[in-house]
């Protein structure tokens, strides 16, 4: 579509302890040559977080607890793990 840029995927591992507190960083922000988290949100951007069990299986956007597992600026963090916190996560700016 008109105006969408495809900033490809970066796919990166992260193998934690179930009880271990981890911090997951949008790819979109890694490098200066990427988005700015700020920018974006001045834009009127938002940044949306979406899970997945399987490959190209992403549901709806994540709803945040704010307490175990919350999003803090371009990141989500689990605190602690669980088990079922295993999968693909994506993140997308929106609108």
């Amino acid at each position: 579509a008109d105006g969408c840029t495809d900033w490809s995927v970066d796919i990166k591992k992260y193998q934690v302890l179930v009880g271990e507190p981890v911090r997951i960083k949008c790819a979109l922000f890694y490098g200066y040559i990427r988005a700015n988290y700020s920018l974006a949100q001045s834009a009127g951007l938002s940044l949306m977080w979406y899970k997945s069990s399987g490959p190209g299986d992403f549901e709806e956007p994540i709803a945040f607890d704010g307490s175990r597992m919350s999003k803090e600026e371009d990141s989500i963090w689990f605190r602690p793990t669980l088990l079922q916190d295993s999968g693909l996560y994506a993140c997308v700016i929106r609108t």
